[in-house]
Parts: structure tokens; C-alpha cells; sequence
């Protein structure tokens, strides 16, 4: 550095270094640098003490800050995913469809043969699968006759990001509106015995005005046939797994769109929170007795037909009659 620019930033720094003596330049020196060296230590134990002081006041405040963030979110959040029918078949099912058939598109069904080929050909067009139930094993906790309707299952996977924890305890079935079934072609492969099955069944037969009634555990083993939420619960949140549950609502001879009440509590007390969210409704269909056109596998047979529909390739027809008469009232052949 320049001599006389460090004279000059001497002057700045240490005003009157430059007129004394050397032997008073060293102790003006060593008084600076305890100067300095004091007041950063100072300066640290002063901010020290000042963060242990706020220290609580801070972390209740972040906390009240992070509570009030998650109280913010949706308690949980739910998905309803339709059952995979291309990897999980069950023995004995309707297809429905709201259009009829083509006749090439019937020449089509009818060079099929059993479940899962009739359902890769009928799925691209638009075609929807209902399953056939059969009576538990065991009876109903709540004394009810179970039914014997139709299903379509489909899996709830309910999840929650909320970093306190929270309990479901109860799920309630809601009908909003019932109706008869609007299918207009119906393929049906009709009961060929039971299943075992998993998850929990909502009976929902009838029309709006009947009750819905469960959730019953469908499991094999003791515990079928008992009220899922007498015994047991949901917990969610506070980094807890997601919970998936396999649900088969039944319907009989009415199309039911619904929803689920689930109840749940927190630690700010005990709420309700609608499954779909908002307006959303869940939807299972019931098999219509008299659709435009009605096919069925006659076990032995082949396939019978009835309604607006060819007879060719329907060797099943004659036997069909006998053993559904009344798919025949109102249709010419």
C-alpha cells in the first residue's frame, strides 16, 4: 500500500497515531484492539441474552402460527377409485350399456365366452360392470336380513397431511336421490356361487326413502358380518400411513347416487366432513328388468337373447324364457 494512503486511513481510523511516539503507538494500539475485541463480545452476550429471552414467546408463536396453517387444511382427503375388472374379475356380473348394440356389434358378444372376454369386448364400448352378491355366512350384527342385490365396488384410499392427528369414528351412508336403472342393453352372467370377499359393505336397497344401513365387514372369519365402526376406527394424520378401504354398496332394484358422512375428532373437538367433498355424489346402478335388449350365458346352452336383438347364434333363447318369463312380457321376438 501507498505510504501516504495509509497515513491518511490511519487519520481516518485512529485519529493521532501519526504524532506519537512509537512506544505510544503500541499501547494506543493495544487500548484499540481491547476497544473492539470488548465491544463485540459485548455486542454477542447482549443479542445471546436478548434470543434467550424471546426464545418461548417465539416458539409459542410459531407454533400458534403452524397450528393455525394446519387447521387450514382439509382434515383429510379422499379418493374413490372404481375396482380394476381388468385384473380383478368376479365370477358373476352384468355389464350395462346406454345404448344398444350394433348388429355387428352383437355377432361380436355373442363369438365370446366368459367373463373376461366379455368384458375386454364390451369395455371400449362404454360398457360399466355390476357384480352380483350372495348372503354372508354369518348374520348381520344389527339383526337385519342381509340382502341379496347387486354391487359395484370400488376402493376409498383416505389420506391426511395435517400435522396434529385425527380420528374417524363413524361413516354414515346418505341417499340424494333413487331411481329406476336407465341402462338400455344388458349382458349378463348370472351367479355361478360366492366369493370370498374383503372390505365393507353399505346396503343401500330401496329407493331414497329407505335407510341405508352399515357398514358391515365383509371379511371371512369372525368378525363378518359386525358393524365395522362399532369396534374399530380411522386414525390419520400426525404422519400416520393413508388407510384404503374396499367398499361394496348394494343396491336392488333402484339406482342410488349417494355420499358418506364421515365423523371424525381433532383436538379442537368433533366435525363432519362430506365424502365426495362438496356436492359430489357416488353412484351404483341397479340392473333394469326389461332393457331394450337383454343377453345372458344359459350354463350348457350358449347365449339366449331377448328384446331388439338377432336371434342368430342365441341357442339359449328358449331356455331363457323358461326361466325369466318376464324379460319376455312386452318384447316380440
Amino acid at each position: 500500500m501507498d505510504p501516504t494512503a495509509w497515513h491518511v486511513l490511519a487519520d481516518e481510523r485512529l485519529p493521532g497515531l501519526r504524532r506519537l511516539s512509537p512506544r505510544h503507538r503500541v499501547l494506543y494500539l493495544a487500548i484499540a484492539a481491547v476497544v473492539v475485541v470488548g465491544g463485540l463480545v459485548l455486542a454477542y452476550f447482549t443479542n445471546y441474552a436478548l434470543d434467550q429471552g424471546t426464545a418461548v414467546g417465539r416458539a409459542r408463536s410459531d407454533k400458534n402460527a403452524q397450528k393455525s396453517i394446519d387447521g387450514e387444511q382439509p382434515a383429510f382427503v379422499s379418493t374413490v377409485t372404481p375396482r380394476d375388472y381388468t385384473q380383478d374379475m368376479p365370477g358373476s356380473i352384468a355389464v350395462l350399456l346406454d345404448r344398444p348394440l350394433t348388429a355387428s356389434e352383437q355377432d361380436g358378444l355373442k363369438a365370446k365366452k366368459g367373463n373376461a372376454q366379455v368384458w375386454a369386448f364390451l369395455k371400449p364400448l362404454g360398457g360399466r360392470v355390476v357384480e352380483y352378491t350372495s348372503p354372508l355366512r354369518k348374520p348381520l350384527e344389527d339383526g337385519r336380513r342381509d340382502a341379496n342385490g347387486m354391487a359395484q365396488t370400488f376402493n376409498l384410499n383416505l389420506n391426511s397431511d395435517r400435522d396434529a392427528g385425527l380420528t374417524i369414528n363413524d361413516m354414515t351412508a346418505v341417499k340424494d336421490a333413487c331411481g329406476a336403472p336407465t341402462a338400455r342393453t344388458v349382458v349378463d352372467i348370472p351367479p355361478a356361487g360366492s366369493e370370498t370377499r374383503r372390505g365393507l359393505k353399505w346396503d343401500l336397497t330401496g329407493g331414497k326413502a329407505d335407510r341405508p344401513h352399515g357398514p358391515y365387514v365383509l371379511d371371512e372369519g369372525e368378525s363378518q358380518g359386525q358393524l365395522y365402526f362399532r369396534r374399530n376406527a380411522v386414525d390419520l394424520g400426525n404422519g400416520q400411513s393413508n388407510m384404503a378401504l374396499r367398499i361394496q354398496p348394494e343396491v336392488s332394484t333402484q339406482t342410488c347416487d349417494w355420499h358418506i358422512d364421515a365423523s371424525y375428532t381433532d383436538t379442537s373437538g368433533s366435525h363432519r366432513q362430506r365424502i365426495p367433498r362438496g356436492t359430489g355424489t357416488l353412484t351404483t346402478e341397479a340392473v333394469p328388468e326389461q332393457p331394450v335388449q337383454y343377453f345372458t350365458w344359459v350354463p350348457g346352452t350358449g347365449w339366449g337373447c331377448v328384446g331388439a336383438v338377432s336371434q342368430k347364434g342365441c341357442p339359449g333363447s328358449e331356455t331363457l324364457r323358461n326361466l325369466q318369463p318376464w324379460r319376455f312380457e312386452g318384447h316380440l321376438d
